[in-house]
């Protein structure tokens, strides 16, 4: 509401938007956009490929399983890595980042590496807990805890089987909480009716298999560990057996020996990849979850450092800029600002697709120093986002512009005169 009621000329440009309205964000973009893919009734661009104009080619991204995409690339700041815009939907029953739309989306080789390891049982031991507190009083704090966590839960599994637009893997982390919330929950109960023998000890061994199997499925999209698959498919029907025999014919060292494979089983597989994870140095802007040979390869997640030649040009050279250089998108100017640690214009916000200057107040910029170079990738335009100003911009930079010999092929840079 804040942004609403503040005046357009005394607030920043309503990135992703191409009318500069925080209404075409929240209901566009970020909301009918995501779901149904395309604008959605505004935002920036939802095509899988980059904005008219912006530095291009492709990147393959390969995550943790075993299929690849594609997406904008932008290699002239970051070689080989990303820029662009983060490729959008592909309308209604699209595949965007996340694979195709559906009811096992959750647990496809994109999403299932980053969430689905204990999926099951945290709703199979969500639904034993709602059942077994159901004629609890309307005030019952474990109950209403339960329902908190299970309505997290399926919602999130339900918007992100349903969106066909811009989606990426890591947005399942925001599931963590009440997977780990409801498996916590709902563990010691499981326990305590297997214990009892009550009429459905029986979801226990089940929920063991169940979680083995996906594990072996996940592990079996990367296919580099296969040893790893066989360990984890052998400690699951171990498990599942032991405690489904313990059942009838109850042996302590049975149901010792069960329970401890058993936690093996569900626990193994996700503890390698987590670790697998953590051992290596993430950067990038889409993170993936698993092993580097599987979630690191091809993506730009290894080529987010900046171009070393053109910064060290672009430093050594400002002569009091307050800009270190223009660029078309956010995703370009990245790692050049993380890098130099000085400010770098993305004139066409986070996509490229952004008109917050015209080509006369860019012309200004350049006029007053504030702005003296602007830097194109070898593949693009660097004009950004679809017509209006950016295209115009990076138009009058390439007419007037002077090429600079800074020591690098992969970005062309352009010195602006001051006259």
């Amino acid at each position: 509401m804040l942004v609403w009621l503040t005046p357009a000329g005394s607030r920043p440009w309503v990135g992703s938007t191409n009318d500069n309205n925080i209404w075409s964000l929240i209901f566009g973009y970020n909301g009918l956009g995501r779901l149904l893919g395309g604008h959605g009734g505004g935002g920036g661009p939802g095509g899988g490929t980059p904005p008219s104009g912006g530095i291009g080619g492709t990147t393959t991204l390969q995550t943790a399983g075993s299929t690849t995409q594609t997406m904008a690339d932008g290699a002239g700041m970051m070689p080989g890595g990303m820029g662009g815009g983060p490729g959008g939907g592909h309308g209604p029953g699209g595949t965007g980042f996340g694979g195709q739309t559906g009811i096992f989306r959750i647990f496809n080789n994109d999403f299932g590496p980053n969430i689905a390891w204990l999926l099951v049982l945290a709703l199979a031991g969500g639904g034993l807990m709602l059942w077994i507190l159901r004629k609890t009083p309307r005030t019952n704090r474990g109950r209403a805890a339960v329902i908190f966590w299970m309505l997290w839960l399926l919602i999130h599994i339900v918007i992100f089987s349903m969106t066909s637009g811009v989606i990426h893997p890591y947005y399942v982390v925001v599931m963590a909480p009440a997977v780990a919330a409801l498996v916590g929950i709902s563990l010691p109960f499981l326990w305590g009716a297997y214990t009892r023998r009550k009429p459905y000890a029986w979801l226990l061994p089940l929920l063991v298999g169940v979680t083995a199997v996906i594990a072996v499925m996940i592990l079996g999209y990367a296919g580099t560990m296969t040893w790893l698959m066989w360990i984890v498919g052998l400690l699951g029907l171990t498990g599942m057996i032991g405690l489904l025999v313990n059942l009838y014919a109850p042996r302590r060292w049975l149901q010792n020996l069960a329970i401890i494979t058993a936690i093996a089983a569900c626990t193994l597989a996700p503890t390698v990849y987590t670790l697998a994870t953590v051992n290596v140095a993430h950067t990038g802007s889409i993170p993936t979850a698993g092993p580097s040979s599987t979630a690191m390869r091809g993506s730009n997640n290894e080529t987010s450092q900046a171009n070393s030649q053109l910064v060290q040009y672009l430093l050594q050279h400002q002569n009091g800029a307050t800009w270190l250089v223009a660029v078309a998108s956010a995703n370009e100017s990245a790692a050049i600002q993380l890098t130099s640690g000085q400010p770098v214009m993305a004139v066409g916000g986070f996509n490229g697709s952004d008109t917050p200057l015209t080509l006369e107040q860019f012309k200004q910029l350049v006029k007053v120093g504030k702005v003296k170079y602007y830097a194109i990738g070898s593949h693009g335009r660097g004009g950004g986002g679809p017509g209006g100003g950016n295209n115009e911009i990076a138009a009058w930079v390439k007419q007037t512009g002077t090429v600079v010999n800074y020591g690098g092929s992969d970005v062309t840079l352009y010195e602006l005169s001051r006259e």
